[in-house]
């Protein structure tokens, strides 16, 4: 099985979910995202100095919640993760199964100096690195190559 979370950077874990590491604002929406094409996206923010807050991983759920500001649902629009209220932290939408989550943590940059993502800008990196993995799932290569959002 492949590791939970592949990052080039140093982060901080904090184990379990509660009390979040930082304190978040009051009102918070957050992206739900899969695990790879998150972190990838969140590397590439990092690389790029663009805010980064702190991120609560499932690991039931091979999910990203990513804190950003609230409003942000009112216009997510994306194939590649959905949006929704805060300040509950959920994985799952109310349309789909809900099975409970055994294991979620927290991790932050080593630098916190933000509450929260920019959404605009993680919008911006997780279509532009799902972008790249579509395009890298049609080269002809090794299987463990390929890379499905």
């Amino acid at each position: 099985m492949p590791p939970l979370l592949s990052t080039r950077h140093a982060w901080r874990l904090q184990f379990g979910e509660t009390p979040p590491p930082f304190p978040l604002p009051r009102t918070i929406d957050f992206v739900r995202v899969g695990v790879g094409l998150g972190m990838a996206a969140i590397d590439a923010m990092v690389d790029y100095g663009d805010p980064v807050g702190p991120l609560l991983c499932c690991v039931t759920h091979r999910l990203l919640l990513v804190p950003v500001p609230s409003g942000t649902a009112n216009v997510w629009q994306a194939a590649h993760s959905d949006c929704g209220t805060g300040p509950l932290l959920r994985c799952c939408t109310s349309l789909g199964p809900k099975s409970p989550c055994a294991q979620r943590y927290w991790i932050a940059p080593p630098s916190q100096t933000y509450q929260i993502t920019d959404a605009t800008m993680l919008h911006h990196y997780l279509s532009l690195v799902r972008a790249r993995m579509r395009n890298a799932s049609h080269w002809q290569g090794p299987m463990e190559l390929m890379c499905h959002a």
